[in-house]
């Protein structure tokens, strides 16, 4: 009996004992390694829903914290490389492309974006030598040349870009970055026919991409040749149209190059109906428009409207001191036009026309100032024969 008893009180230490010994099949706890690889997953996915969510700051921090526990994952690194580049964090995106160039040295995407990092501290040679040993490893990816191209264009180094943008249009036909590149630096330079041929050629390149689209109907327009902008906008349907503001607004001013000032009305209530945000270049060329047509109170109430939005925009200014010249409140007209004057000095034509402005107001020493200005900037010869029509000799005598 007592040993009967004895054996009910080992019963529950066998039961114990049981429960902490181990067998083959027992499932180990995780490892240091396997536990860290969980750890740096678990912040991975949360870094993705932060991306998702437009939480880019947060993001990043948690691409950090995956990056602590698996420092070789080269897509947590490319990611992090990415996001801290797009947000202007160079010594993150610095550092992770190097971590992702250690873990892959074949790593197109970390490679250029040491060359941006040298880039943008001025290591020229560095830059260079990152991005051409990216252009030696890439198989089918055309970054490399495209960073290439854009930094010799950016160096002056024209002829060495136009070589490269040969080879990549032969080894990436699809490749409309290298035009859009050079398309921008002749833009910049207000080359406007040769920059109108770099988009054409861009746009031949990728004929969906919307950058090539808007890019040939500006410099179209640019260019005094409205037509080639409204034959691209024919081949357009009006959603596609619409999604790009940019695209509107230049398809508006080929209406208003043409003559065609309800079609160009027409283009810019396309935008405004599609709910796009209102900005003061649209209420400008609205205001420009109307102008043209004669409706004066509408055409005043867009550029109103336009200062609004944007209390520095020169152009808005100068359109309601024209707007209250037509109405002979000249005074206003005054006002209006020397602000515009204050916000962009080198406009010849508002000089010219704040002149009259002041002359009609009997300020023919202040009209006498502006006029002289302007004879000193391009442009203005039309603007400034009128002017001596009306007050013959001033402008000479402001001159003297």
């Amino acid at each position: 009996m007592a040993t009967f008893r004895s054996l009910l009180f080992a019963v529950p230490a066998l039961l114990c004992f049981a429960c902490t010994t181990t067998s083959p099949e027992h499932h180990q706890p995780l490892d240091a390694g396997e536990w860290r690889n969980s750890k740096s997953r678990m912040y991975q996915d949360l870094a993705l829903q932060c991306l998702q969510a437009r939480d880019h700051e947060r993001a990043q921090r948690l691409l950090q914290q995956a990056v602590q526990y698996d420092g070789k994952d080269t897509q947590t690194l490319e990611l992090l490389m990415r996001l801290s580049w797009a947000r202007g964090d160079i010594a993150t995106a610095d550092g992770s492309a190097r971590m992702l160039l250690a873990a892959r040295p074949d790593s197109i995407a970390a490679l250029c974006t040491l060359g941006a990092v040298h880039e943008t501290s001025g290591r020229f040679d560095d830059a260079e030598r990152c991005y051409r040993d990216a252009v030696a490893k890439t198989k089918d990816d055309p970054r490399a040349f495209v960073d290439l191209h854009r930094f010799l264009l950016a160096r002056g180094r024209s002829d060495e870009a136009a070589a490269l943008r040969q080879e990549t249009t032969s080894r990436f036909p699809r490749a409309a970055e290298p035009h859009l590149d050079l398309a921008s630096d002749l833009a910049a330079k207000n080359q406007w026919d040769d920059a109108r041929v770099a988009f054409d050629a861009a746009l031949d390149a990728r004929p969906d991409d919307p950058a090539a689209a808007t890019g040939v109907a500006l410099a179209s327009v640019m260019s005094r040749r409205p037509e080639r902008a409204l034959a691209l906008a024919e081949r357009m349907p009006p959603h596609a149209r619409a999604a790009d503001p940019s695209l509107l607004l230049t398809l508006a001013a080929a209406h208003l190059q043409t003559g065609d000032y309800a079609a160009a009305l027409r283009e810019l209530d396309l935008g405004a109906a599609s709910g796009q945000p209102e900005r003061a270049a649209t209420s400008i060329l609205r205001g420009e428009v109307l102008y043209r047509t004669g409706d004066l109170d509408a055409a005043k109430a867009s550029f109103e409207r336009a200062i609004s939005l944007e209390p520095e925009a020169s152009r808005a200014h100068a359109g309601l001191g024209r707007v209250y010249a037509r109405q002979r409140n000249w005074h206003a007209a005054a006002r209006s036009l020397e602000r515009a004057v204050s916000l962009q000095a080198g406009n010849g034509a508002n000089h010219a026309l704040l002149a009259a402005a002041l002359a009609a107001t009997g300020d023919r020493e202040g009209a006498a100032r502006h006029a002289a200005r302007a004879k000193q900037l391009p442009g203005t010869e039309g603007l400034l024969a009128q002017f001596d029509r009306l007050w013959p000799g001033l402008a000479e005598g402001g001159a003297r």
